[in-house]
């Protein structure tokens, strides 16, 4: 059985967001597997060694490709369209015993939207922020991909404001996922977070797994309000088409 066999067996928490699962669902899988009569020891800290160097690698891949962006939420254009195709690791190479690893460069997720007492509560690995054009009273969502489990993005407007709303005024979002660019997504949906941003507190309106998403709220004071959507699926999502009227 090669390696890459092996990842694709693992269960799904290999995400790339977090290198200690990765490890964990790796081993969990070689603990199956028979077991060798040399090296057995070696060759596990090898094959764990290697897969979070692949994380790593896979990682400085998509830096290279979205222009120095490593993690969040990325615009998908032609020129980086290819992105979405990929999976969310690259192929094993056995590393000897005892190789260093380096250390997770995850950044501490930050925003200028979310209150900053509150941002260290927020189940999110990235925040980013995505303007959306306005066209004819309506405001597009652009192509997204939330590459990585913990991915959120906020829809804000031109300038990074937010929708004003009175009280008893609504606001809804909709938008569809592509499900076919990828052959790693999943055709039944994929599961994300949805909900808003009320004067700076992040408020959940429900988590599922679906093909398309949509929500209404009901401003019960007045204030700046924002849509975000989280990736809650092991691997990456690509949001296709959507508005915010």
């Amino acid at each position: 059985m090669n390696l890459e066999t092996l990842i694709r067996q693992a269960k799904p928490d290999y995400i790339h967001a977090d290198s200690e699962k990765v490890a964990s669902a790796i081993l969990e899988r070689l603990h199956e597997l028979p077991k060798p009569k040399r090296r057995k020891v070696s060759m596990r800290i090898a094959v764990i060694a290697a897969a979070v160097v692949a994380m790593m690698l896979s990682a400085l891949t998509v830096n290279a490709a979205t222009g120095g962006k490593l993690f969040g939420a990325i615009l998908l254009n032609k020129e980086n369209r290819h992105i979405a195709k990929e999976p969310n690791y690259v192929a094993m190479q056995e590393v000897p015993a005892g190789t260093k690893i380096p250390p997770d460069k995850r950044p501490i997720p930050n925003s200028n939207i979310i209150n900053k007492d509150l941002l260290q509560t927020v189940n999110a690995s990235s925040v980013t922020n995505v303007a959306i054009a306005e066209n004819n009273g309506n405001s597009e969502i652009p192509e997204l991909l939330l590459k990585y489990n913990g991915d959120l993005v906020i829809f804000t407007k031109k300038g990074e404001s937010g929708w004003h709303l009175n009280k008893g005024e609504e606001l809804t979002i909709q938008y569809k996922l592509d499900l076919k660019t990828s052959e790693y997504s999943d055709p039944a949906g994929e599961w994300m977070e949805i909900g808003y941003i009320k004067n700076g507190e992040l408020i959940t309106s429900y988590t599922k797994k679906a093909m398309e998403f949509s929500n209404t709220i009901t401003a019960d004071e007045a204030g700046e309000y924002y849509f975000y959507a989280e990736n809650f699926s092991a691997g990456s999502i690509i949001i296709t088409s959507g508005m915010i009227k």
